[in-house]
């Protein structure tokens, strides 16, 4: 594809991208502001309600709702939120970092900090009853930082506020006299999935000591950002999910100021409809959708902000220096498959520890119970 064979002229250019690499906002001082207790769930409780995975469930939780200090794409200082699910349980805990997925603006009530009913949410109950201690972000632009666009798509600069929130964890932990074990597992879904490997991978590269990373199990995620652009604007058919491809371009057009009118990018009226949020009424071919000139440029190589923006985010081609287990479904349309084979290719070449699930005739949300078991089966193995 032509991103790649452009690599080598845009790889100094990532240096110079709009988004700086932000300090600590409080240096010396705690990332946490505040910590809520909001509900108990007992082991019975649990298991009651989640009957097929009942054999995992061993104690009950507290849920928290916890403020805690982070940067946004700006370097401006925001209080972001969170859940946190603390087993009852007095020995050491290993640590779960979950990621959820695509939530958009009219959906904000699902963003963790919430405690309502999703399906993901249902991930840290679980694992909290088996006995980890749950960190879910809300991620910035939900919670407390709902007044503010969310960062769609930019999955290094959700991963700074994911670290910061552990860091802010830790120092709950620290608090309340809560052991950790020192055994740190991530894993998240669709956006999520590639926001957990953006936290492995900066937690590594930073040689963070805090939080060295055991393990990752990550279900339908797009690692694969500059790829997935040539797959969506070779598209000559109905996507169903065009209005998340298009929140995406006008999120990387306002994260890394590359700030070109959104009528560069989309035909009217979607342009001017655009304006007013992803959630509008807008074409999903590529072709009626898309710009003439935006398609050719990006295609022919000249769109060289856009391509390193994209190639920021791309997540395949690295070598993780923990465990990880990548799980896709194959008739995924929203998230192609591709993204996690290429992905398992590239880790696999460099020497990784990296294996792939595929959930055969399994869409986007498919394969749940497997990717549950699988997330279940490798961290207890490692616990």
């Amino acid at each position: 594809m032509n991103n790649l064979r452009l690599k080598w002229v845009l790889s100094a250019g990532l240096l110079l991208i709009g988004v700086a690499c932000h300090p600590n906002p409080l240096p010396g001082k705690s990332k946490l502001v505040s910590a809520e207790a909001k509900s108990t769930v007992s082991a019975a409780e649990l298991k009651q309600t989640y009957g097929q995975l009942a054999e995992y469930i061993k104690n009950g939780y507290t849920a928290y709702r916890i403020t805690y200090h982070t940067i946004d794409v700006n370097g401006v200082e925001r209080e972001a939120s969170g859940a946190v699910f603390v087993p009852d349980v007095k020995t050491s805990l290993p640590l779960f970092n979950y990621n959820h997925g695509t939530i958009f603006p009219s959906q904000e009530k699902q963003a963790p900090s919430y405690l309502g009913y999703s399906y993901e949410l249902i991930m840290g109950k679980l694992f909290s009853g088996a006995g980890y201690l749950v960190v879910m972000p809300d991620y910035l632009g939900y919670g407390t930082t709902k007044d503010m666009e969310h960062p769609y798509g930019a999955y290094h600069e959700i991963a700074r506020s994911v670290k910061d929130m552990l860091e802010a964890v830790g120092d709950f932990c620290k608090q309340r006299n809560i052991l950790l074990s020192g055994k740190h597992f991530f894993s998240g879904w669709s956006e999520g999935a590639a926001v957990a490997l953006a936290t492995v991978k900066s937690l590594e590269e930073q040689d963070n000591k805090n939080f060295i990373p055991t393990a990752s199990v990550v279900n339908a995620g797009p690692y694969y950002s500059s790829a997935f652009v040539h797959h969506i604007l070779d598209a000559d058919n109905q996507l169903k999910h065009m209005n998340t491809y298009a929140w995406i371009l006008q999120s990387y057009n306002s994260v890394y100021r590359i700030n070109r009118p959104l009528n560069y990018y989309f035909k009217e009226p979607a342009a001017a409809a655009l304006e007013k949020g992803p959630e509008v009424n807008i074409a999903r071919d590529p072709q009626t959708l898309f710009t003439s000139d935006f398609i050719n440029n990006y295609k022919e190589g000249k769109d060289t902000a856009l391509q390193q923006a994209l190639m920021r985010n791309d997540l395949w081609d690295w070598k993780p220096a923990s465990t990880v287990v990548l799980c896709h479904g194959d008739k995924d349309e929203y998230v192609p498959i591709f993204n996690s084979q290429k992905a398992y290719e590239a880790m696999k070449t460099r020497g990784a520890d990296v294996t792939l699930n595929v959930f055969k005739g399994k869409g986007h949300s498919g394969g749940v119970m497997e990717f549950l078991r699988i997330a279940f089966d490798t961290f207890e193995s490692k616990r």
